[in-house]
């Protein structure tokens, strides 16, 4: 039995949550716990306290099947939160939570060309590079110069 947590933190914290409201398919399992972080700060904070137990991101939850038994440990829930884009000359910085159509919206606008295929990526920057997303003979990775990793390990 999960107790809840005895440190306060910003964002929501909540214990056997459906998992269902969080994936396109509207299908699986109860998140052991789930927590939606209102900051980078309030993020950081969470995981530096929970380092020790298992805990797995999710964006808009586009391309995961969760499994009848749920997920064990802590879900993350990005979606809202990390997805600020800053453009630079040819320079893209773009967080993990910020959705792909989004990224190529804004990099059309910019001007910038070979982002397209984000159109097509229904999910998150983040998904993307866990995954090495692509469409229409374009990858996510050739276009990465450098990651900024949070270390839950």
């Amino acid at each position: 039995m999960l107790k809840p947590s005895t440190t306060e933190y910003a964002g929501t914290l909540l214990l056997d949550e459906p998992m269902k409201k969080y994936n396109s398919w509207r299908a699986g399992g109860n998140a052991e716990k789930l927590y939606k972080p209102v900051g980078r700060d309030d993020l950081l904070q969470y995981v530096s306290d929970h380092q020790h137990e298992d805990i797995t991101f999710i964006g808009l939850g586009s391309n995961i099947l969760i499994r009848d038994g749920g997920v064990k440990g802590t879900v993350i829930v990005l979606t809202g939160l990390l997805d600020a884009l800053e453009i630079k000359g040819e320079k893209v910085y773009a967080e993990a939570g910020l959705p792909c159509a989004k990224l190529a919206r804004k990099l059309a606008k910019a001007g910038l060309v070979g982002g397209e295929f984000f159109a097509g990526i229904p999910g998150t920057v983040g998904g993307a590079l866990a995954m090495n997303a692509g469409a229409w003979g374009s990858e996510t990775w050739p276009l990465v110069e450098s990651v900024e990793l949070i270390n839950v390990y």
